[in-house]
């Protein structure tokens, strides 16, 4: 391998603007087929085989009209009474009827005493369900959903737009925090490479790798489901990723122009050194995303291939185009004073972060126990986890489904916004008896408001009650209901009934993920222990990065917990209630940190094990590696803060706690663990770092991701100072 990327960082160099031409054409390629066969985003929480699945399609079988996607039309009187407009609430209710995907409608006051009425009469909400999944509706529905309902408007009602009907048209647009985050980053390039074309490479490479991977994942959304989640997670991980590895591969060219090296010598060199490292590092996020797949869940697998999808694709980016545009930077990527020859040579075993490494190597012990005391302290809120599934009281008031929930849970109390629905087969006469039993049962359990009257399809084969909860969707006393309906009374009625509805498919969601999360942990962790093994040939260290990797990951857990759960500073990303954790949230972050972990773990051991293998010093080659790689895997995690940090402008409080949890997973990465707890455990670990067993060493095939070459001149200074 190192061969071959060395052959390709040169050949890329040489043909400078060929490449990059092929790249701009791949690019306006995949754009122009997005535009043309690409799919539409659709948020899918369905799991497949669950109690809410099967009751779900048995409706959508025996009674349709009863089946879809629910939602609410929410008017509201602010002087007077909703009755008083009567006539025009029936307009709107019948024009929304006619749009298509609509299946069908319940105006308000379609019958005497309706329950869809509040009891002051202010407020008054229409049913509706579509044949598809709201979410996926573009802003053009809205518009003829706006007009559909604006008879109800003109006559002075206020007109929102609850459960499913709050979905249409509800496409976030990142622009904002993408500007942010590149402007953050040019700006910490410049400060580290101190030259405008280096400065400008990595972020050239993230725009062609990224617009090229959303085209990617557009296309893939034609061929199956892909949450509208997608790509905001993708480009976040992207951008990151895009500009570390291009900041990794200009650092290193320039290091070796530094030493003396051709440009085109230099190139080769770069992208066969740090290049091999990219291949495994980013091979290590790629697997550890696809492992999302071990969830059973579409909708948490297709968020991990559409963000493996844009890595493979910053990867294969990083390795061709930056080489290419180093090329065409010519020797604009160095500083001034590198350029006129007046720059001193740089010493990576005397830097200030080589001092660093050997402060810490002369005490392994207190900074290791220091550091775990540390992340275990960051872990400790994560004794309070509440997974739950979101509702839409966490969404900005700025939304029509927000104020619509807000209506009606005024109105009819917060259960109203997460109805269930119990389905029953029905197969004799008398069972049409015991349903309205159970519709008693369930109207006199703990903590449900009320249960509706029995309603029969026409062949009499399927019956429905809507039970309204007393608590919110997303409290944990809802969830309590739906497993005490489907424990203890449904399997009294002797009935075959289940339970349905969003928030009961939100409960499975949410108990199918946290149960395959376990399997998630051990599969990544396992294939990143493989990977690692491989790639040093070293047990110890593959074992040391998995320990090491999931301290991190709680302790990055322990701060969502303590943002959004705990309301430590949540007012500052714009949420101001507890909130709890979508339970796909730990799983996919869990796949992306341990996996950008594995990034610098990967960096800063090849550069240690480079240096160890010229020395043959532990300790020292410790000093090196730090020495040669902290400034910039110091510089990279500052980009990827920023850039993570950026996207807690999105509206969505989901990607703010991806935000925020990935922001300070990589930056207790690249301080505590990198900077203080490895060079510790590595000095522990001594020679026995690099050594494989015999039986081992027959068996694992031989990557090389470092080169080798004459050892460097002793340091100058005691031997006490290097140890």
């Amino acid at each position: 391998m190192h061969a071959f990327l060395d052959r390709l960082g040169r050949l890329a160099f040489r043909r400078h603007w060929v490449v990059a031409a092929v790249w701009l054409l791949i690019l306006v390629g995949v754009l122009l087929l997005r535009a043309t066969v690409g799919g539409d985003y659709v948020t899918d929480y369905t799991v497949p085989g669950s109690e809410s699945s099967t009751a779900s399609d048995t409706l959508s079988k025996d009674f349709p009209q009863q089946s879809g996607t629910a939602g609410q039309i929410v008017f509201h009187a602010h002087g007077g009474t909703v009755a008083a407009q009567q006539t025009a609430v029936n307009t709107a209710v019948a024009n929304v009827g006619k749009l298509p995907h609509v299946i069908h409608t319940v105006g308000p006051f379609a019958a005497p005493h309706s329950p869809q009425v509040s009891h002051d009469g202010t407020t008054a909400y229409a049913t509706m369900a579509f044949d598809v999944v709201p979410a996926s509706l573009d802003s053009s529905y809205l518009d003829r959903m706006d007009t559909a309902v604006k008879p109800a408007r003109d006559a002075g009602l206020q007109v929102e737009y609850g459960g499913g009907a709050g979905q249409v048209g509800q496409q976030t647009n990142d622009l904002r925090s993408e500007l942010i985050g590149l402007t953050c980053a040019l700006l910490l390039l410049l400060l580290m490479f101190g030259a405008l074309f280096a400065a400008a490479i990595p972020l050239l490479s993230a725009v062609f790798s990224v617009g090229a991977g959303l085209s990617l994942v557009g296309l893939f959304a034609a061929l199956t489901t892909v949450p509208s989640a997608a790509p905001t997670v993708a480009t976040l991980l992207g951008l990151g990723v895009a500009i570390d590895y291009g900041l990794f591969l200009v650092a290193r060219y320039r290091e070796q122009r530094d030493a003396g090296g051709a440009p085109v010598e230099s190139a080769g060199r770069a992208t066969a050194t740090s290049g091999a490292a990219i291949v495994v590092a980013g091979g290590t996020v790629v697997i550890a995303i696809l492992g999302l797949y071990v969830s059973g869940v579409p909708f948490v697998s297709a968020l991990g291939a559409a963000s493996a999808i844009v890595v493979a694709v910053t990867v294969l980016a990083a390795l061709s185009l930056i080489p290419a545009l180093l090329g065409v930077a010519g020797k604009w990527v160095l500083p001034r004073r590198r350029r006129t020859g007046t720059a001193p040579p740089v010493d990576h075993e005397n830097s200030l972060f080589a001092r660093w490494g050997r402060r810490v190597s002369a005490r392994p012990w207190p900074w290791a126990i220091g550091s775990v005391v540390v992340l275990l302290v960051l872990a400790v809120p994560l004794s309070s986890l509440r997974l739950g599934q979101l509702d839409a009281s966490s969404n900005p008031t700025t939304d029509s489904s927000r104020r619509a929930y807000d209506l009606m849970a005024s109105a009819f109390g917060p259960g109203i916004n997460g109805p269930l629905v119990v389905v029953a087969g029905l197969s004799s006469p008398n069972d049409k008896s015991t349903l309205s039993q159970l519709q008693s049962t369930l109207s006199h359990t703990s903590d449900v408001a009320s249960a509706s009257a029995p309603v029969v399809n026409q062949s009499g084969t399927t019956g429905i009650i809507t039970v309204i909860p007393k608590s919110a969707p997303q409290d944990a006393a809802t969830t309590d209901l739906v497993d005490r309906i489907r424990t203890d009374v449904l399997p009294s009625s002797h009935l075959s009934a289940k339970l349905t509805g969003t928030t009961a498919g939100y409960v499975d969601f949410t108990e199918r993920v946290s149960q395959r999360l376990p399997w998630l942990i051990g599969a990544v962790v396992l294939l990143a222990f493989l990977l690692l093994t491989v790639a040093f040939r070293s047990v110890l260290i593959a074992a040391k990065a998995a320990v090491l990797n999931i301290l991190s990951v709680a302790a990055s857990y322990g701060v969502i917990v303590a943002v959004f759960g705990w309301q430590w500073g949540s007012s500052v990303v714009g949420i101001h209630e507890s909130l709890p954790v979508p339970a796909f949230v730990p799983m996919l972050m869990f796949a992306i940190v341990f996996g950008l972990s594995m990034d610098y773990e990967v960096f800063l051991l090849s550069r240690i094990h480079e240096a160890y293998l010229r020395t043959r010093d532990a300790h020292r080659a410790v000093a090196i590696g730090i020495g040669g790689t902290a400034r910039v895997i110091s510089t990279a995690a500052a980009i990827m803060v920023v850039v993570f940090l950026s996207f807690v402008l999105d509206p969505d409080p989901t990607i703010k706690m991806l935000a925020v949890g990935m922001a300070a997973a990589v930056f207790i990465d690249a301080t505590v663990v990198r900077l203080m707890l490895v060079p510790a455990v590595m000095t522990l670990f001594g020679d026995r770092a690099w050594r494989l067993p015999r039986w081992l060493d027959c068996i694992v095939p031989h990557v090389e991701l470092e080169e080798t070459g004459p050892p460097p001149e002793p340091v100058a200074g005691p031997p006490a100072a290097r140890h």
